[in-house]
């Protein structure tokens, strides 16, 4: 497994859309104002946990689609 250290310094969350009702993860830098959402939404909080986990391994393994 590759591993890059640009993402190090990131950690997981989840954030509420009470639009929507639903969870999306995402990934933040621990000192700047860089946030990376998942692509989807989620109805349960523990799957948009997972998907910002799965995200930030991806971001880790450098393959990040940031475009």
């Amino acid at each position: 497994m590759t591993h890059t250290d640009a993402y190090d310094d990131w950690h997981t969350g989840v954030e509420f859309d009470r639009e929507t009702r639903t969870w999306r993860g995402f990934i933040k830098h621990n000192e700047m104002d860089k946030m990376h959402l998942t692509d989807a939404s989620f109805d349960d909080k523990g799957e948009a946990a997972v998907a910002a986990s799965d995200l930030l391994s991806a971001a880790r393994e450098g393959k990040l689609n940031t475009a």
